[in-house]
C-alpha cells in the first residue's frame, strides 16, 4: 500500500462540523510528531462513494451528539454496503482525539503509543454470570 492510502483518512458519523473540528485537531496533534494526513469529511452516507475506498475510514459515536441512532446506523449500513474496512470511536469530544490518534498511529510512534493495560483477571468470570463482575471487567478496559 503506498504512503498516499495509508494517510487518507475518512471521518465518519455524527456531524459534518464536529468532524471538521476533529479532523484540525488532530492534524495539529499529528503534526507535532511530523505526520501529515489527508482528512475527508463526507456530508452524508451516500456521499462515502466519492471518498477513497482505501484511506482509513473512522466511525465516530459521541454519547454526547444529539444525533439520533438511524443516522449512526446509516453511516455504518453505508460503510458495510460498500465494503470499507472501519474502527469505531466511541467517545465524547474530549477522548476522541486520543482514540483517533491510537487508530490511525497503531503503536507505530512510541511517543503516542497507547499505554499497556495491566492484566488484572482475578478468576473464571465466563461462567459466573455475575453482571457487576461483568461491569467491572469492561470498566477496566474503558479506562485504558
Amino acid at each position: 500500500m503506498n504512503a498516499f492510502l495509508q494517510r487518507t483518512v475518512v471521518l465518519t458519523g455524527g456531524s459534518v462540523r464536529a468532524r471538521q473540528s476533529l479532523a484540525a485537531k488532530l492534524q495539529e496533534t499529528l503534526l507535532g510528531q511530523s505526520l501529515a494526513f489527508d482528512f475527508f469529511c463526507p456530508a452524508t452516507p451516500q456521499d462515502l462513494a466519492d471518498t477513497p475506498a482505501n484511506g482509513r475510514h473512522l466511525l465516530w459515536h459521541n454519547p454526547d451528539d444529539t444525533t439520533t441512532r438511524l443516522i449512526q446506523n446509516a453511516w455504518r449500513d453505508q460503510l458495510h454496503e460498500l465494503q470499507r474496512n472501519y474502527q469505531s470511536l466511541h467517545a465524547d469530544n474530549d477522548k476522541v482525539i486520543e482514540q483517533a490518534v491510537y487508530a490511525l498511529i497503531n503503536g507505530q510512534v512510541k511517543a503516542m503509543k497507547r499505554p499497556e493495560i495491566e492484566g488484572r483477571w482475578q478468576g473464571l468470570c465466563e461462567c459466573c454470570a455475575d453482571p457487576t463482575c461483568e461491569q467491572k471487567l469492561f470498566g477496566r478496559l474503558l479506562q485504558g
